[in-house]
């Protein structure tokens, strides 16, 4: 049996209008609320960058000089007068930076990445199997489409590329909405509209053979923290290169009025 790769991150979202007063909103059932349209944007990289090698957080001073320093090239980009050439790497992205909604602001946490296991803040490298699986892919994104299953579920708006399950800071539509009732969770994503509707009493998951896009999810309370957890992927979510075997532990934890911690562990 293939020992598990595990993958842990953690990300502090912030509310889409702020309050002044800081505690924690509760339902009248007695649970913390996590309703609201939560902003997942952020500038703090989700792998460790090589320049901050062992360094786990950085200073107040830090945070700012670095949010500068990508603020400024930003800028730098956005002002190039244009001479009659296009600029490709612009286009490359697919959206030029006028469109963009990468966040200004590093998590509050002042941690170098988000992915905060393994510990050195980066992914661990592919394991053969996982090779092989990806060049197979590869191979049928490079040739011309013989169908629209020769392109991936992003390329199809099937899935959201910052969507999910789990969610990620992407390049727009880093917006996330939660519907809270005692019985239900639902999570709305800006990408694509997508949405999940998640019992909260936990339940049996389904069996094996039914496999779906966004997976099997289902969650219940540990003390104030919402855990999610979503099996019974299809062999499509690729989620960074993992498969249909992929297990995903989402947390969701409301630390103030305008704050929630949104931690997730792939296996």
């Amino acid at each position: 049996m293939h020992k598990p790769i595990r993958l842990l991150t953690s990300l502090l979202l912030v509310a889409a209008a702020h309050n002044a007063v800081a505690q924690v909103p509760m339902k009248p059932w007695g649970k913390p609320s996590l309703q609201g349209n939560w902003d997942f944007a952020t500038i703090t990289p989700f792998q460790r960058p090589a320049a901050f090698s062992e360094q786990e957080f950085l200073s107040p001073d830090e945070g700012e000089e670095y949010e500068a320093a990508v603020q400024a090239g930003r800028a730098a980009r956005a002002t190039v007068e244009f001479d009659g050439e296009h600029d490709q790497s612009d286009l490359d992205v697919g959206y030029n930076t006028f469109y963009l909604d990468q966040g200004t602001s590093m998590s509050t946490t002042m941690r170098t990445s988000q992915l905060i296991y393994p510990e050195n803040g980066r992914m661990p490298g592919m394991t053969n199997r996982g090779r092989e699986t990806s060049g197979y892919f590869r191979a049928l994104q490079s040739r011309s489409p013989q169908g629209p299953e020769d392109r991936n579920l992003y390329d199809r708006c099937i899935l959201g590329f910052n969507a999910g399950p789990p969610m990620r800071s992407g390049a727009y539509n880093n917006m996330m909405k939660l519907v809270q009732t005692e019985d239900y969770i639902v999570i709305q994503t800006e990408m694509v509209n997508d949405h999940r509707v998640i019992p909260t009493d936990g339940g049996p998951a389904l069996p094996n053979s039914m496999r779906l896009w966004k997976g099997d999810s289902w969650g219940e309370w540990e003390g104030d923290t919402f855990v999610v957890t979503t099996t019974n992927f299809t062999p499509l979510s690729r989620f960074s290169g993992t498969g249909e075997n992929m297990v995903l532990t989402e947390r969701f934890t409301r630390v103030n009025e305008d704050s929630l911690e949104y931690q997730w562990t792939v296996e």
